[in-house]
């Protein structure tokens, strides 16, 4: 017997109608906020979904309403209207937003590029949106930090996501300091003009061996995937344009706990101004340390 594959008719779901009332349970029964993902670089990666509701709703809310416009023309689609809404004006246009749901229309919010709310703006939006009592509903789409994670060769089982670090130095380095004995991988979006100095703070606070990956320009044309440990990279990050994701393997739980892992953790313990009982706790849930050695290591150092 041969088995035939059912045609994509038979596997997919037709179009929903847009009915608010049937899109989150408790909701009230009007217009809705829909959170849909652009192509981060690809044009081919719109699906289907997103473009036919980019036509669909009555306003799209836009990062840049004229990279939104310039990427509606490129799809050919036809543009509904547009509102701007970025970190500047998002709490005044949250407004517009809420009287256009009242009256019963939907508005889609998208971003420059990617999934609207990570990284960029949009979560005010959202929260206002679900404090009035409308729905929200999310399409899947484009994201740069899993399109690298999945291709990046770290575990994907746990990650830690903390979007861009902060730009100035000595706050970068205490914002690492802090993921240093996490088991997780982390990821961060970081620009090319940073890349070379959050590599060099990386290799000090988390080791020279510790794997970790550049992922740049990715889904377009000249995409890249450079892998090794933090001391090559810095030495030899590759070409340093366009838009990067870092991503820097976790610690190994079972690895003892290194004498520059431990520096890491006494200023971070140090920075949050905890009693010494609860620094030396604090300290030996993420170290190897006995109850006695956290207390010496911590009297030591607050002595220096």
């Amino acid at each position: 017997m041969t088995l035939r594959p059912k045609p994509i008719s038979a596997v997919l779901e037709s179009p929903p109608a847009l009915d608010p009332r049937a899109r989150v349970e408790g909701a009230r029964a009007t217009g809705a906020l829909w959170l849909i993902p652009v192509p981060i670089g690809n044009l081919e990666d719109i699906t289907l979904r997103a473009a036919r509701m980019l036509e669909a709703v009555s306003l799209v809310a836009c990062e840049d309403t004229r990279t939104t416009r310039q990427l509606l023309s490129l799809l050919n689609l036809t543009p509904p209207q547009l509102m701007s809404c970025h970190e500047h004006n998002e709490r005044k246009q949250s407004a517009r937003v809420l009287e256009l749901l009242e009256a019963g229309e939907d508005v889609a919010l998208v971003s420059d590029a990617g999934s609207p709310a990570i990284s960029d703006p949009g979560a005010r939006l959202v929260r206002a949106v679900i404090d009035a009592g409308y729905a929200v509903s999310a399409l899947p789409g484009p994201c740069a930090l899993t399109t690298a994670l999945s291709a990046s060769g770290l575990s994907t089982e746990r990650f830690l996501f903390v979007g861009f670090l902060p730009s100035k130095g000595s706050a970068r380095r205490k914002a690492l300091s802090a993921y240093v004995s996490l088991p997780y991988t982390l990821i961060c979006y970081e620009s090319p003009h940073r890349l070379e100095k959050t590599l060099l703070d990386a290799s000090e606070l988390f080791g020279a061996d510790r794997q970790a990956v550049i992922a740049r320009e990715l889904t377009k044309r000249f995409e890249c995937y450079r892998r090794g440990p933090l001391g090559a990279l810095v030495q030899d990050p590759g070409v340093v344009k366009g838009e990067l994701v870092l991503l820097i393997e976790g610690a190994d739980p079972s690895a003892p706990t290194s004498e520059r892992d431990l520096k890491s953790l006494v200023a971070e313990v140090l920075s949050l101004n905890l009693s010494p009982s609860a620094s030396a706790k604090w300290l030996r849930e993420r170290s190897d340390l006995t109850r006695q050695q956290a207390y010496e290591l911590l009297r030591g150092a607050r002595e220096r």
